[in-house]
């Protein structure tokens, strides 16, 4: 405390330089605050701590860009801030791994979100008429923070020679030197006399090797992968010298951890790792398609800033060749690009072909990347090879040979993943259960915002027509609800099978028996969709929104009927037979 208390405690040195006034007063800068200014802020506001107010950035983005206008607006008329915008709180980061004095530790002052949103709004403001300069120029040296490193070239001998005595001084005190083994960091990047030290495939092989023997559950592995490990890789990548064989290994590598931690089969598509979770995928960057993209825009950025010298030296030869990778694959100009590329080969592939409509519906399947309790991680694994198509079945086994086997529970057909989950006479009564867990899953929602609901056993339909799974109703509207758990894509699209479930409930004589029941209130046909791979039907969830279905209900319904379709694959896989009176002598199925 007394160091710190010496530190900033001390008197700010006296700035003697005259001050000439550049031009009239800028009232501009004290008008009211627009909507168009809180909505840029907010768009602009990243994810960042809490002040000591304790609000978060999360509660600040749902307020509104009103409320905050109305908010600033008043600072401004009041002309003094709130007492909470003045307060911070202070955090000490240590510059190194093992810090022993406290100016080895960087303080960083957090103040309340809501002042620097405040703070930026101004700082735009005060931009246009001061200008910041291109370089900063206010640092001052500290001896006890610096060292220095030295190269001196043996022309006689053709060597590089580290020297190891400090030559330069400063204030009277002489700065250190580095040893030829000792090393410093720059830019996250670390450095020696022999350049820099770590590759990022040694750096990368380090971290996964921790993250594996760490006690999580796979969800987690996958979490701390996407958000922890991979954007530090990244950085390092792109701000370092790297080849692009270095880039396709950690690709490699990341690409056995997952398989490893997952227990995924060696034929898992490559393109299911690095499509975009909301396509299908898990959502993991590839450094061979994104490092040479990065590299290039930071190239470009540095053609475009004011200062005359960096522009100049980003068109230097030496300087444009460290931007650029021989021998790079694929080239895109944006993220965009890069998504719809992973997408395309993982529709391609045979095994991510269902996932066609996956994207119709993209906030189902943020299960895959949340690292969320949601499932066990034994269940979590189990919905990937679902999801894929990867789970372990004869026609998989047999691909590459002539024929594929037919099933042995007597269907006459391939014994795919598809006729498993949807056809097979071993699976029929968990398929029921699949749906009967889904039909209890919606109509309990829908019964929570208020609406009346009949289950398909508590009602009596004409003679020779099906009983819908539910009849939901109010004073003035009724829906006639049915469950449909689909074939993926290869079968057409869930569309389909939603208007065929309308189609065939649009019939009078159900008409006249449900308004006995719910009243005579304006009817309406709902079909609702899903397929065995746990993607939504666009305008189910649009239905289901509307009702007013939370969304972390919705995407529950998804990974409920990826768990009906494990169940009903694991039975598959335990049973040695069918009782074909149980099912009546037919092939009973959900589509």
């Amino acid at each position: 405390m007394e160091y710190w208390k010496r530190v900033l405690g001390r008197e700010s040195d006296p700035d003697g330089r005259p001050v000439k006034p550049l031009r009239e007063p800028a009232v501009e800068i004290e008008e009211p605050i627009s909507l168009a200014e809180c909505k840029k802020a907010l768009r602009d506001l990243k994810q960042t701590a809490s002040g000591p107010d304790g609000v978060s950035w999360s509660s600040v983005k749902s307020l509104g860009p009103g409320w905050l206008q109305y908010l600033f607006n008043s600072i401004l008329a009041c002309g003094y801030p709130t007492k909470s915008f003045k307060n911070s709180r202070t955090v000490l980061i240590p510059k190194t791994e093992k810090p022993s004095d406290p100016g080895e530790f960087r303080p960083l002052a957090i103040a309340s979100v809501f002042g620097r949103v405040f703070h930026r709004i101004l700082a735009s403001r005060l931009g246009v008429w001061a200008p910041l300069g291109a370089s900063q120029r206010a640092f001052q040296v500290n001896p006890a923070k610096c060292s220095t490193l030295a190269i001196i070239w043996d022309g006689k001998n053709k060597r590089w020679l580290h020297d190891a005595k400090g030559q330069f001084k400063f204030r009277g005190s002489t700065l250190p030197a580095l040893g030829v083994e000792e090393s410093y960091k720059y830019l996250g990047l670390q450095y020696g006399s022999k350049g820099k030290l770590k590759t990022g495939l040694e750096l990368l092989k380090g971290m996964l090797r921790e993250l594996k023997e760490a006690p999580l559950k796979p969800q987690q592995r996958v979490f701390l992968l996407r958000t922890n490990i991979l954007p530090k890789i990244m950085y390092y990548l792109v701000n370092g010298r790297v080849h692009q064989y270095t880039l396709r290994e950690c690709d490699k590598c990341v690409r056995r951890f997952l398989r490893e931690v997952l227990h995924l089969p060696h034929d898992t598509p490559v393109s299911a790792f690095h499509a975009c979770a909301k396509d299908g995928g898990l959502d993991i960057d590839c450094f061979e398609s994104l490092v040479p993209m990065y590299k290039w825009q930071k190239l470009v950025s540095l053609e475009e800033v004011p200062d005359n010298l960096v522009r100049d030296l980003s068109q230097l030869p030496a300087i444009r060749k460290r931007f650029q990778l021989k021998g790079a694959q694929t080239s895109f100009n944006n993220r965009a690009e890069y998504r719809m590329f992973w997408k395309n080969k993982l529709l391609d592939n045979l095994d991510g072909f269902g996932l066609g409509e996956a994207a119709d519906v993209p906030q189902v399947h943020s299960w895959v990347t949340d690292g969320s309790s949601l499932l066990t991680g034994e269940m979590y694994i189990k919905c990937l090879k679902i999801r894929w198509n990867v789970w372990p079945t004869a026609a998989r086994a047999s691909r590459g040979r002539r024929q594929a086997p037919l099933c042995d529970a007597g269907c006459r057909q391939i014994e795919g993943l598809g006729h498993i989950l949807q056809q097979c006479n071993r699976t029929w009564d968990k398929r029921g259960a699949r749906h009967d867990r889904i039909v209890e899953f919606v109509g309990s929602q829908v019964e929570r915002r208020g609406f009346n609901v009949i289950k398909e056993k508590s009602f009596a339909t004409p003679r020779g027509h099906r009983r819908p799974d539910l009849i939901i109703y109010n004073k003035d509207r009724v829906w006639i609800a049915d469950v449909t758990i689909c074939a993926d894509r290869g079968a057409g699209p869930m569309a389909l099978a939603r208007d065929n479930k309308i189609k065939y409930y649009t019939d009078e004589d159900l008409a006249t028996e449900v308004a006995k029941v719910a009243g005579p209130g304006a009817q309406s046909v709902v079909g609702l969709v899903w397929n065995w791979r746990g993607c939504c039907e666009k305008k189910t969830d649009e239905w289901l929104k509307k009702m007013g279905v939370p969304i972390e209900s919705r995407r529950l319904a998804s990974v409920r009927v990826l768990e009906g379709s494990v169940w009903c694959a694991e039975v598959f896989r335990k049973r040695t037979g069918i009782n074909f009176a149980q099912v009546g002598g037919r092939n009973r199925s959900d589509a």
